[in-house]
This record gives structure tokens, sequence and C-alpha cells, in this order.
């Protein structure tokens, strides 16, 4: 291979990764280093930068070193958009980062997800900084120097699924608490007149919001139930704490419900399974719906739950202001989201609450080669007759 051919290819390698975002958050490594983390000679390294300063992918600050020409440079490059998410699994991020991705060609930017692991990670505040725009899956219950430190910066940024507005922050959010009202109206219009509502997530601002509206819907309606708020600690399975909880209330005769809200979907998975382990059948013995997911239709029984809005026209909305604040100014009120939701009735509510069976609970019995076996026990709770 030609040392002509060499460096092109090294240059066409950091170009995808500078067209990817890969060095807004740092910075472009000096061209030892490159030369090091591609396996070239320096030389070709220095070609390859060469090539990229040519054409006006990078150029070279005052103090020599590499940097990243942006559109604010009259360069090619395209917008960048991070999405800030914290450092561990989450459906929720997937979901809002393949909605990103859908938007890019139709928006014309490039983005990528940045992880943070606590809300005072320095990571957090150089996102903001180096990228054009941030979406920013924030931590549940920010402190006021934060979020003052985060307006100072002065830079486009979106809060997702929380509602900052009231520290001058956008946000944008899908599922505005007071929405669980109507899945609480589904239930009540099926006979329910005692209606749980169950948690295991961290009680932060959303969780208290839902809670709340569930409280004052209960009070204005004068129908009774029980609030099961067992959060667990962070970085805990909320799905396997689901189960334990429902299970344990379950052998101690203490689940008198007909319905249950579930706050969370891991929630509404974890009772479940629990339920049908004690011989509770979702949909027959006990109504079951949970606050929204794109799983809940595919799940066995599949959950009621609010139906789930396209994010892409808010993100567009969104995305439109951060990109070009200069051209698009933001409309209306700082918090964007929607005005209505419809329940999505499915498997897991009961149809006729009337004619539900008394559920079977599930008895294990050891059995003389040690393993144990379910039996029917028999009723376990008694469903009221509306």
């Amino acid at each position: 291979m030609s040392t002509t051919s060499k460096y092109m290819l090294v240059a066409e390698r950091l170009s995808r990764r500078i067209k990817s975002g890969d060095y807004h958050l740092h910075g472009v490594p000096a061209e030892r280093r490159l030369a090091t983390q591609v396996g070239v000679s320096y030389m070709t390294a220095r070609k390859a930068i060469q090539q990229l300063l040519d054409n006006g992918l990078l150029y070279r600050m005052p103090n020599g070193r590499l940097a990243v020409r942006g559109n604010d440079d009259d360069g090619p490059a395209k917008k960048q958009v991070a999405l800030l998410a914290p450092a561990w699994e989450s459906n929720e991020a997937n979901n809002w980062d393949i909605n990103l991705t859908q938007l890019r060609t139709k928006l014309d930017f490039s983005s990528r997800i940045v992880h943070y692991v606590h809300w005072d990670d320095p990571v957090i505040a150089d996102t903001i900084r180096q990228f054009d725009a941030t979406l920013f899956l924030a931590p549940d219950s920010p402190s006021s120097d934060f979020t003052a430190e985060l307006v100072k910066l002065g830079r486009p940024l979106i809060i997702l699924n929380r509602d900052w507005s009231g520290f001058g922050l956008q946000s944008l959010r899908l599922f505005p608490p007071r929405m669980i009202q109507k899945l609480l109206d589904h239930m009540a219009s099926l006979g329910h007149r005692n209606i749980d509502c169950f948690n295991v997530q961290h009680c932060g601002q959303v969780m208290r919001e839902w809670i709340g509206h569930w409280l004052l819907w209960g009070s204005k309606h004068k129908i009774a139930g029980e609030l099961i708020n067992e959060p667990v600690m962070p970085f805990t399975e909320t799905l396997v704490a689901a189960y334990n909880v429902i299970s344990h209330r379950i052998r101690q005769g203490n689940l008198k419900s007909t319905a249950m809200l579930c706050l969370t979907e891991t929630a509404a998975i974890g009772a479940t399974r629990a339920l049908l382990d004690h011989g509770i059948r979702p949909g027959h013995d006990i109504a079951l719906c949970t606050t929204g997911s794109v799983r809940c239709e595919y799940l066995n029984p599949s959950l009621t739950t609010l139906e789930q809005p396209d994010p892409k026209p808010y993100l567009t909305t969104c995305l439109e202001w951060a990109l070009h604040p200069e051209i698009h100014d933001w409309q209306g009120p700082l918090l964007i989201e929607p005005q209505d939701l419809k329940v999505m009735a499915r498997e897991s509510t009961v149809p006729d609450v009337a004619k539900s069976r008394a559920p079977q609970r599930m008895q294990l019995v050891a059995t003389t080669d040690g393993n144990q076996v379910n039996r029917s026990a028999g009723p376990s709770l008694q469903l009221s007759n509306v």
C-alpha cells in the first residue's frame, strides 16, 4: 500500500469520527497521539491531518491545537447534538436515541449519547458547552445551585421527561402526571371502587407528582385504595423488587384491592408475574394498568396504559430552536407536552368487576424428593361486588 493511499484512508477514518461527534467532548488529539491510536507513522498522521485542514473539517487554534470546525466557523461540519443520559441501561434513553437518530437526515445534524454517573459529574457541563445542542435526561431532584449553573451556561439545552421550566429551562415531557387520572377514570368506569397505587421507583419529583394525582383523584371521587410505596435503593433491579413486594403482600393476605395503578412498567411487569404465580389472574381477578410504554401492548397479558405519543414532532420543535436559535424563537411556555392522551385498554383491566372470580392463592408444598410444587390453596382474597 502506498504512503499516499494510506494517509487518505486515515483521513477518511478521522473524517467519520469528526462527523459522528467523537471529538466534540474531549477535543482532537495531537498528531502523535492520533498516529498511535490508528496505528500509523507520525508522518502519515500529519498528512491525514493536513488533508482535513485543507477540506475544512479541522482548523488549528492559535495555541497550535487542532479543533473541529463547526457551522458557526463557516465550515461544512454538521451541527452536533448530545443525548446526555445516566450511565446505566435505560429503555427511556434508548427510545429517545432511536427517535433522535430518525430525525438526523431531516434536520441535518449528527448525534451521540454521552453518559454521566451522578448529577455533579463534570461531564454534564462539558457536554452542554461543547455540543451545539443537548437533550438532557436529567436527575430527578435537582438542587437550585445545579439548575442555576445550567442556566448560566447559556447553551441550547432541552430537559427530557422532567418539568424544569420553573428553573428557567426548556423542557419536553411526553407523559404529564395529570394523565394518570384518565387511567383511574377508566378503571372506575368498570366498577372498581378500591384502586391501589404501586411504586418501587426512587421517589423523586416525578413519582411524587404521580402519587399526588392518585391521592387527589381518590379524594375527589371518594374511592378507596392503598399506597404501596416501597422504593428501592439506587442501582437496584426494580422488576425483582416489584415481584417480591406483591408476592409478600399476597402471602400475608394484605392485597385487598380490585384494581392497581402501577407507576412504572417494571412495577407492572413484576406485579403481574407475582399475581400469576399466586393464581391471581390480571384481567380476570384484578385490574392492572400502568403509565405508559411501547412494550405494554406486547406483554402477556397486555397492559392497559396511556397511549405512547410520537416524540418526533415535539423533538423537531425543540431541535429547530436549539440548532438555529437565531432563526427559530422558542414559542409559548418553556414546557412542551401533549395536551391529551388516550387510554389504551388491553387485557389487564377487568371488563366487568362484578363477574370476576375470586383469585386462587398457590401454596408451595414440599414433595418427598425435596422439590416444591404449586397447589391451589383456595381463595386468598375476595373481590368486592358493585
